[in-house]
């Protein structure tokens, strides 16, 4: 199959079709010139569009008549949830109409035996988290943005999060979709099950596709029991290689109970204490830091574990200091300062984050190359240079590496230096461009990178047989690769 351009599309909408959403009574805000920043820009002020229409459909057959009429008329959509994503994806940048799912944020089921709730997709990851809390379960993915993100888009950017290591990824643990397809069809794929070998998994298809082949409408997603033991390490190390020690005698002798292993390096640390006046974790300065959780369900065993894991970095000289926290505040203290690092790197400047996955040997090799590149280049190294700081965090458990660039201002030398040479990099050392923030409105350029013209082609193909008018999320995504 070879993918055709697509027709030209219409934008922005017109009163005629103003006037035949609200008809339908669909819930809406238009503007005359274009919607406020909350719909046009994206949480990092990175992204902006230029929509006019923001539509608020309260039902799966609501967004079928959306979709069907914007079909018809060739008008393009772009999907939005909490609008809490740092690739640009939900931002409408051509004056599309955005279909807000904020409203459709119902639980419509919770099976508490098999451990599965069926939500709609404008549920927020923490309301949920809090709901099913209560019938002793947890959501299986936490993410920084919790308080803001919707469990469509958590689905639709296939986000990875804090507990991937332990908990997996929304392709294991989605179990069933409801998706209005771009011409309006209700593709009822909402299966509960945990095991269906009947045909192709086609749900699978639409996690990690961004808007871009339907709507995500609800989910069902199996749950994690709620531990009934938990604590955290913070780890103090000065020297990278010990970080995957670390980590190789975590999964040894905590084994079953690890459900997170993040690091930082030095400078994030002290950008955090700096922009979100939090206190550091640890009392003394590292060059690496480190932070294990274990869940669990019997307090006196996993603390036992924790002691053990503890002796055996001692043993082998990996950690200068380590401090351990059991109380749900002092947890609470230790996970907000881990979370709060990229909102404290926007607050010291412009931020370009990436978001890599790269094998253990090269983790650390990034962080000096681009520092290298940089510094070469004239534009990194000085106290008036344009590049403030370089850093890098991250989620070891899972190879999911964020590097940060400060910038003094976003474009120019730094950012001509960055792109593509980052994304090279990255894909000759056996990375992927994009781990868990999606490829959003910049990045499936570099897509070339990491997958095969033959896997980017299929990609097209897919995109072409669900929305060959291509009115779906147009020009991101696999559409500019």
């Amino acid at each position: 199959m070879v993918a055709r351009s697509p027709p030209e599309r219409k934008n922005p909408v017109s009163s005629e079709d103003v006037a035949y959403f609200a008809s339908a009574g669909i819930e809406m805000i238009h503007s005359d010139n274009k919607l406020e920043d909350r719909f046009n820009a994206d949480m990092f002020d990175k992204y902006f569009g230029d929509s006019q229409l923001a539509l608020f459909p309260k039902t799966a057959q609501q967004v079928s008549t959306i979709l069907a009429y914007c079909n018809k008329h060739q008008i393009s959509v772009v999907t939005q949830g909490g609008n809490s994503g740092v690739a640009g994806g939900a931002i409408a940048h051509n004056g599309e109409v955005i279909l807000s799912l904020r409203d459709m944020n119902k639980v419509r089921e919770i099976d508490s035996v098999a451990g599965v709730i069926v939500a709609e997709s404008g549920c927020v990851l923490e309301d949920l988290d809090n709901f099913v809390q209560e019938h002793g379960f947890i959501m299986p993915v936490d993410l920084g943005g919790r308080k803001r993100c919707m469990i469509g888009g958590n689905v639709s950017t296939s986000a990875g999060g804090l507990r991937y290591l332990r908990y997996g990824s929304m392709h294991a643990n989605v179990l069933g979709l409801e998706v209005v397809l771009p011409d309006g069809r209700i593709l009822d794929a909402l299966f509960s099950l945990k095991k269906d070998a009947s045909g192709y998994d086609i749900k699978q298809l639409f996690i990690g596709a961004e808007g871009t082949l339907g709507v995500v409408t609800a989910v069902s997603i199996s749950l994690a029991p709620k531990p009934r033991s938990s604590q955290i390490a913070v780890l103090g190390l000065n020297e990278f290689s010990k970080i995957h020690r670390a980590f190789v005698l975590a999964r040894q002798n905590l084994g079953e109970i690890v459900s997170a292993f993040e690091f930082w390096e030095k400078r994030c640390n002290e950008i955090v204490v700096e922009f979100e006046k939090y206190d550091s974790p640890l009392d003394r300065d590292h060059e690496f830091y480190v932070m294990i959780e274990t869940r669990g369900s019997v307090v006196s065993h996993d603390a036992e574990k924790m002691d053990m894991f503890l002796e055996c970095l001692q043993d082998e000289g990996i950690v200068d200091e380590s401090r351990v926290f059991s109380e749900s505040e002092a947890m609470a203290a230790v996970w907000l300062f881990r979370s709060q690092m990229a909102s404290a790197h926007t607050k010291s400047g412009c931020m370009y984050v990436y978001d890599f996955s790269l094998p253990p040997k090269h983790q650390y090799d990034l962080l000096v190359a681009t520092k290298q590149h940089m510094t070469a280049l004239g534009l990194y190294g000085n106290d008036d240079s344009p590049i403030k700081d370089i850093t890098e965090f991250g989620h070891v458990g899972d190879q999911n590496l964020h590097l940060q660039v400060i910038a003094r201002e976003f474009g120019g030398a730094v950012e001509a230096a960055l792109e593509p040479w980052i994304y090279e990099w990255v894909g000759s050392h056996g990375g992927s461009v994009a781990a868990e923030h999606g490829l959003g409105a910049h990045k499936g350029k570099f897509l070339k990178y990491s997958k095969s013209p033959v896997v980017i082609q299929t990609m097209k193909d897919i995109k072409q047989m669900f929305d060959p008018r291509g009115i779906m999320n147009p020009g991101k995504h696999i559409s500019c690769a």
